[in-house]
């Protein structure tokens, strides 16, 4: 692991800690919930401040208001709810205010959770989600971990958030001052990979200040299981055909228009099969883009507790990210879930992604952007024996275990946390000392 080191140590004190994160379940968001798991178990009271649910259709789930704040108990954990305008699309103007309106509301209205806490853990995606613990730390002198979970604001851009012209600069100059600013007060950092941990201290940021923290996946879900014996009866599947699986957020940073497109190169094999699975904005083009082919099958998203069966079913999984500068320091969070599923992997992305994969032993690598490449691939893994492909699902998972696991990263988190907790306690009794 890289970055600052620290000594293992489960706090005795019942330091509160607030998470701080726009989207939580019941949305399609897994890692929030189980960091706030992790530390409730590692001795931490969580409160959590969040916004209305709407991830990722940008549709508000049943039984919430989008401008109507709320407090609820999920999971045993004080749930704060503040307004948002929802929002999800393809619309610059759109996006941007559910970000700048969430980050207005949770600025104002969650003083109730951030106020009694003696640290706030920020999940900080979008990078704006920051913006209550700054205030909290202005206000009440309440340290704030921030979670790095990408780039901003070069992120907004990758996909073509907005366009070049003088709207673009203005965004560009007004969120790289405010992510600075972001980064100067945290008392410290943490990133996702080792690319961006190389970015980030690159633009400024004190090395001692910055760690890699993977995101471990839902290990009581995500873990070798028996297969889902319907689902590919259910896609007209045969038993011996060759699967390949996207589970995932089906956007436009993932262009699997090129994965669609790579199908197409593979007529000549009829039992090569892709089967997406999941919902985002890109999934109508996706669907229109396949109709002539009999070879892409598309599934609805699935509850958390039954993917993992549904994975088994697939002889391969897929990660794909569109080849941009700045995906080859990210890490989707699949990668994690996939490794500790035990399943192989096919990677067509840039950077961390691949590498880390590769180096495991763990599957393939694909050209990111080139669907004629990763055809190429397909068809070589098509050809791998069976007990192959099994040896590479084991590796994958032995390197999960050791280097991504809860076990690890939790302890990392839950160190830096009582670390700020005490440093803020020192300085309050040094200021009474001396008042």
């Amino acid at each position: 692991m890289s970055g600052a080191t620290h000594p293992g140590h489960t706090p005795e004190s019942t330091d509160r800690v607030a998470l701080v994160s726009q989207w939580f379940p019941p949305e399609p968001t897994g890692i929030p919930l189980g960091i706030a798991r992790s530390l409730r178990g590692h001795g931490f009271p969580v409160d959590v401040l969040t916004g209305v649910p709407n991830y990722p259709t940008g549709i508000v789930h049943s039984g919430y208001r989008a401008h109507r704040r709320s407090l609820e108990n999920r999971d045993d954990l004080r749930v704060l709810r503040t307004p948002l305008y929802p929002s999800h699309d393809r619309s610059a103007v759109r996006r941007t205010v559910n970000y700048l309106s969430w980050a207005a509301s949770s600025t104002a209205l969650g003083g109730t959770i951030l106020r009694d806490a003696d640290v706030a853990l920020v999940y900080g995606s979008p990078i704006t989600a920051v913006s209550a613990a700054m205030a909290a730390r202005l206000r009440w002198g309440t340290p704030y971990v921030l979670m790095v979970m990408d780039l901003w604001p070069d992120s907004v851009f990758a996909t073509g958030f907005l366009s070049d012209g003088p709207g673009r600069r203005l965004a560009q100059y007004a969120l790289g001052r405010f992510t600075d600013r972001a980064y100067r007060w945290a008392d410290h950092v943490t990133v996702p990979s080792p690319g961006l941990r190389e970015t980030v201290v690159a633009r400024g940021v004190p090395a001692e200040k910055v760690s890699v923290v993977y995101n471990w996946a839902d290990e009581k879900v995500m873990q070798p299981t028996e297969a889902d014996p319907g689902l590919r009866t259910r896609l007209g599947l045969g038993r011996d055909d060759f699967v390949v699986m996207y589970a995932g957020n089906l956007g436009a940073a993932q262009r699997l228009d090129v994965v669609v497109e790579a199908m197409e190169h593979l007529g000549d094999l009829p039992d090569v099969h892709l089967v997406l699975v999941g919902d985002g904005v890109e999934r109508p083009r996706l669907r229109e883009r396949a109709r002539p082919l009999s070879n892409v099958h598309f599934v609805d998203q699935i509850e958390p507790y039954r993917i993992a069966a549904a994975m088994a079913a697939a002889d391969l999984q897929m990660v794909s990210l569109a080849d941009e500068p700045l995906f080859r320091i990210t890490l989707p969070g699949k990668v994690q879930a996939i490794l500790a599923c035990g399943q192989p992997v096919l990677v067509c992305a840039p950077g961390d992604a691949a590498r880390i994969v590769t180096d495991a032993g763990a599957g393939f690598a694909a050209p990111p952007g080139d669907p004629v490449g990763l055809a190429e691939v397909i068809r070589q893994a098509r050809a791998t024996p069976a007990h192959r492909l099994r040896a590479m699902g084991d590796a994958g998972r032995r390197h999960y275990l050791l280097h991504m696991s809860e076990a690890t990263n939790a302890q990392v988190l839950a160190d830096l946390l009582a670390r700020a907790a005490r440093r803020r306690g020192s300085a309050t009794r040094q200021d009474k000392e001396t008042g």
